[in-house]
């Protein structure tokens, strides 16, 4: 018998440093999902409320940055990488999102995950971050878009 969600989730390396009440809000109200080798997991055509964190499997992620012709390719394996969520990042750079091989990922509604990063600081920290990663990533790629010119 598989384990609880709230229990494989904080096997994970990255979800282990959060509040055991993180975890299990997460495996409560967030919804498990599986894809498909080569299945859109999210299209920037369509407004998302939620993140999608990555549990199992490859994605590759094409943000494309306003005003820049080639979108930036990242491909993550990396239990607990995130896409979505933040609509200012989407705002800046939409994504399409599309699974690599079979994965499973944890889809939290936007209103969850703001109230858990006021109520877990790890867990706050971790989106924060990654938040200023992606904002440096997408601006190196702008400029070296820019430079490289049309």
């Amino acid at each position: 018998m598989p384990l609880p969600l709230s229990d494989q989730l904080a096997g994970l390396p990255v979800f282990s440093a959060f509040a055991p009440s993180t975890l299990a809000a997460l495996a409560e109200n967030g919804t498990e999902r599986a894809a498909a080798a080569g299945e859109t997991l999210l299209s920037r055509d369509r407004d998302v409320d939620s993140f999608l964190f990555l549990l199992e499997g490859r994605w590759t992620m094409r943000r494309f940055v306003r005003g820049v012709a080639e979108p930036l390719v990242w491909r993550d394996e990396e239990p607990g990488a995130w896409a979505s969520g933040v609509a200012a990042l989407e705002a800046i750079a939409p994504t399409d999102l599309f699974a690599d091989r079979p994965c499973r990922v944890l889809d939290a509604p936007r209103a969850l995950a703001h109230g858990l990063m006021a109520e877990d600081p790890a867990f706050a920290a971790r989106i924060l971050r990654d938040i200023h990663r992606w904002s440096e990533r997408l601006s190196v790629h702008a400029a070296l878009m820019r430079a490289r010119g049309p």
